[in-house]
């Protein structure tokens, strides 16, 4: 993937949540943060349209949510890991709640990451969203 619309380069080399430059951004705040780092990230997933780093961001916090109920990515970075290590126990099922409706809402209509991933004709990313999306509903059950 190689831009958008309007030709500025998206700095983005693959559909997994931290293979993007805006999530591996983010990774510095969540180091430095406890939970409210995570819950402002999926809050940027909020009632209107997802600009591409803020849903970037959201996606990054959902798979952080995921793998602190015990449901991780297979290969998640050293410091996510280390972050639910210290930090996991203080997310909470809303927080679950929350990060499974940001990951709809980045999945969506009204958002530039699946604009972006649908005009690429990439279906590994929304099959990552599936599998997000379907590890969250597990740490719900």
């Amino acid at each position: 993937m190689t831009g958008n619309r309007e030709g500025r380069l998206m700095g983005a080399w693959g559909y997994l949540p931290f293979e993007n430059d805006d999530a591996l951004d983010w990774l510095e705040e969540l180091e430095a943060g406890g939970a409210d780092v995570v819950r402002k990230a999926l809050a940027k997933a909020g009632d209107r349209y997802v600009e591409a780093p803020d849903g970037a961001m959201a996606l990054a916090a959902a798979e952080v949510a995921a793998a602190s109920q015990g449901n991780p990515l297979g290969d998640l970075p050293e410091n996510v890991t280390d972050w639910v290590t210290a930090h996991g126990a203080e997310l909470t099922a809303e927080d679950v709640e929350m990060a499974l409706e940001a990951v709809e809402r980045v999945a969506g209509d009204e958002s530039e990451l699946a604009e972006l991933w649908d005009d690429a004709d990439e279906p590994e990313w929304r099959e990552s969203l599936d599998d997000l999306s379907e590890r969250l509903r597990a740490a719900l059950r």
